[in-house]
């Protein structure tokens, strides 16, 4: 129940955040003003001719390397920009951007021609009040092998809009991508250090791994990084390695719910598939870095290996599930998480598959993957401060058993269990002690004149004196009835004396306040070194018990005390 409350409240404190940031984010939005360019294209893709076509509708056969596609449109007329702008999107080509037919811009050339990616990305293109009306030109040559198979929206707008135009019809994606980089590194610091003394925090470090490359990946394929300023081609570097490097530490996630199968097949499959992985990525970066292969040529490599990984999870997620029989509350919030991740992730991966090779367009949610894994983390989160909490408590509970079990309920000090555990610990230590004796002085007279409730209280006032004077040396404890004793970590005879007459002026003053209960306590004390080769707490704490009684012994013939 107090986790699906705890969820609840945070499912619906996160959209009203959203909804709220949505609120600021968008103000003027609708106000901005934006010319569409996606219709009446003249296309020629190699040889092919396509004629009055729209952008939105318009799909081909997957171009791939040195294909080459001209596009050719006429300029409205009827624009009002002060500093317009074209914002375009290429995807792994080089641009020629022409005016009737004078070259105005140009993208990818030189990085073509040092072998390597030209990337993917926005490309914001000046435009003057003087292209009104003209014919604009598109010359586009492919760099990569199934690069593309239809075309983005173009658009113009007011260079000051054209940023922001971007951001806003991203913001669940951006706000997505920055919540998991923050989350992510937040995680990875403290889960770093603490999986050093625990193992059961490697699940978090290695979801905080995952939350801070997703996150990069978020941004950089959403265009949301476009706001730190950075070059096409590095937005899309930064994407790809995020890509590649991202499912290995969900696999690492993952390997708790292999090991609860206990099947040794499974586990084989998961180490398998776990250095499969880490070989994969150490070699498509390896290549793209070297310029031998880019990353956007082996993609598809990378998408079967994701879609292994997706069945072999459903599997072992099914058969833990199914191992489990009935799942209680905490075990079935384990499942929701990864079985959304999983789907999401797959429905996303078939939507860019039918996409990019066969030019469909499935209906789809921008950042659905990104969505998937924030609801999962906030799961997570739930469920782990719900254990915290349940830890807490049980810890709290154990602590309170364990001080009621060694507390003397009377007088709140340690009870005799306590110190005879005490100074049997004091025997495997070689450690230097003094044992100190104490019993009070007339408690049977004041049951028998004044009744037992003054006797409990004078016990109290003698308990307060004793821990007063010697609580901050040692520990202090009851061992029943008006028997009490305090152990010190000292030998020296003068520190000794010292606290036992600070001891002396307490009871003095005890008295002065309360001179109706008398309080006069005897005390007897013996240190470790007094009985050479002597390794037995007891017989110290005989010693200073029968010093104890010859001191009481004194006081009862009226003579000064003697210690």
């Amino acid at each position: 129940g107090f986790k699906v409350f705890w969820l609840v409240y945070a499912v619906f404190s996160v959209l009203l955040v959203l909804y709220l940031g949505d609120g600021l984010l968008t103000i003027g939005y609708k106000d901005m003003q934006v010319t569409v360019l996606n219709d009446n294209w003249d296309i020629i893709i190699n040889d092919e001719e396509y004629n009055n076509v729209s952008l939105d509708e318009f799909t081909f056969d997957t171009v791939t390397i040195d294909d080459t596609i001209e596009m050719t449109t006429t300029l409205p007329k009827d624009w009002e920009y002060a500093d317009p702008v074209m914002c375009f999107h290429i995807r792994q080509a080089t641009i020629d951007l022409l005016v009737d037919d004078e070259i105005v811009y140009q993208y990818g050339y030189d990085r073509r021609e040092e072998g390597k990616t030209v990337g993917s990305g926005l490309l914001f293109i000046n435009m003057f009040e003087e292209y009104k009306g003209k014919e604009l030109k598109i010359k586009l040559t492919v760099s990569e092998k199934s690069a593309f198979s239809r075309f983005d929206e173009i658009w113009i707008s007011e260079w000051n809009d054209s940023y922001r135009l971007v951001i806003t019809n991203n913001r669940l994606p951006m706000f997505l991508g920055f919540f998991f980089v923050i989350f992510g590194v937040v995680g990875a610091a403290i889960s770093s250090i603490a999986v050093l003394t625990s193992r059961k925090y490697w699940g978090i470090l290695c979801l905080s791994g995952f939350s801070v490359f997703m996150g990069l990946w978020t941004l950089c394929y959403y265009n949301c990084a476009i706001v730190f300023s950075l070059p096409v081609y590095s937005i899309t570097l930064l994407e790809y390695m995020a890509l590649f490097i991202a499912p290995l530490p969900i696999i690492g996630y993952m390997h708790s719910y292999v090991k609860s199968i206990q099947n040794k097949k499974y586990t084989v499959a998961f180490w398998i598939l776990f250095i499969c992985q880490y070989i994969i990525t150490s070699t498509l970066i390896t290549l793209h870095t070297l310029d031998i292969v880019h990353a956007a040529a082996t993609l598809l490599i990378f998408q079967v290996t994701i879609v292994v990984h997706l069945v072999f999870f459903s599997r072992v997620l099914l058969k833990t599930m199914k191992k489990q029989r009935k799942l209680n509350s905490s075990s079935l919030w384990a499942f929701v998480g990864p079985i959304l991740v999983i789907t999401f992730i797959g429905y996303d991966l078939i939507e860019y598959l039918t996409r990019r090779y066969m030019g469909m367009e499935l209906p789809s949610i921008k950042g659905l993957s990104s969505l998937g894994v924030f609801i999962f983390i906030i799961i997570l989160f739930i469920d782990l401060l719900y254990s915290v909490t349940d830890n807490m408590m049980e810890e709290q509970e154990k602590a309170l058993f364990i001080k009621r079990a060694y507390t003397d309920d009377m007088t709140l000090m340690n009870n005799r269990r306590f110190c005879s555990e005490y100074m049997n610990e004091l025997e495997n230590e070689e450690t230097e002690y003094t044992i100190i004796s104490f019993d009070l002085n007339g408690l049977k007279t004041i049951n028998d004149v004044y009744g037992h409730t003054k006797g409990d209280i004078l016990i109290k006032k003698a308990a307060d004196v004793i821990t007063d004077a010697f609580g901050k040396y040692g520990i202090v404890g009851r061992m029943g009835g008006d028997e009490f004793i305090s152990i010190l970590k000292t030998v020296d005879q003068d520190e000794i004396k010292k606290i036992i007459d600070r001891f002396n002026e307490l009871i003095a003053n005890a008295n002065k306040k309360d001179e109706e209960l008398e309080l006069s306590i005897s005390l007897g004390y013996a240190s470790s070194i007094e009985i050479e080769n002597c390794d037995n707490v007891e017989k110290i704490y005989h010693l200073a018990d029968n010093r104890m009684y010859e001191n009481k012994k004194h006081i009862k013939e009226g003579s000064d005390s003697v210690i």
